[in-house]
């Protein structure tokens, strides 16, 4: 079970921004699962932003970080055939 995340937008930005340096790291270790729920963990932080907290930069994180993992498998599934 997760801890509440207090309601402070800045201090959930920065838990996005952590999430989304997990999906480097475990892409590099090759774990795709694990940067798949890192992302969605991101993803879903990012979502429960109070209305007018959006931050453009961010949302360009998650779609790039995106984007990796979906090249990864593609590339992955790709070289298994």
């Amino acid at each position: 079970m997760t801890l509440p995340l207090p309601a402070d937008a800045d201090f959930r930005k920065l838990c996005v921004g952590f999430w989304l340096d997990d999906v480097d790291d475990r892409l590099e270790l090759g774990r795709v699962e694990d940067a798949e729920f890192s992302w969605k963990e991101a993803n879903g932080i990012y979502l429960s932003l109070p209305p007018g907290s959006g931050d453009f930069a961010l949302e360009d994180r998650l779609t790039q970080q995106r984007v990796k993992i979906n090249n990864f498998t593609f590339t992955t599934n790709e070289n298994n055939f």
